[in-house]
């Protein structure tokens, strides 16, 4: 009866170490989508830091860029599609690991300008990376297959 009951409480804190140990990598590796609209009208002044991502033809469906200096998102809709412009991206410390991701639409249609100025780390081994993507800012979806390769930038 001893033995067993020994057993049972060496089975019970080892289930109870294991849910926590469990519980505490999942909480720890958790990050949640930032999906959000392009509104500001104005955005940085100097044009020389722009990194840039766009799809379609001549003129382009979509054209989205990032700038280190002061973290903004640039999108430009491009065409009367019925789709947004898409910027889809994430951020990775240095071990490559997602610590943030999102999507920032520019829902105003054809010919708009809008910036998103964010604040990511700027730690020496983090990296942003982004593409261009159309979407639908209703649901906030991305349109499958609608977007560039990824680029990658120190942030």
């Amino acid at each position: 009866m001893i033995k067993n009951r020994s057993l049972q409480r060496i089975g019970t804190v080892v289930g109870t170490l294991s849910a926590a140990v469990l519980l505490t990598v999942t909480q720890a590796s958790a990050v949640s989508a930032e999906t959000e609209r392009a509104t500001a009208t104005t955005g940085p002044s100097s044009v020389d830091s722009w990194e840039c991502a766009g799809i379609g033809g001549n003129p382009r469906s979509a054209t989205v860029c990032y700038s280190a200096l002061g973290d903004w998102f640039y999108l430009f809709d491009g065409r009367s599609d019925g789709y947004s412009a898409v910027i889809d991206w994430e951020i990775r410390d240095g071990q490559n690991r997602v610590v943030r991701y999102g999507a920032t639409f520019n829902a105003d249609g054809v010919g708009a300008v809008r910036y998103k100025n964010k604040d990511f780390p700027d730690g020496a081994n983090d990296s942003i990376r982004f593409r261009a993507c159309l979407g639908n800012w209703g649901p906030k979806t991305i349109k499958a297959g609608s977007c560039s390769s990824w680029m990658t930038r120190d942030t």
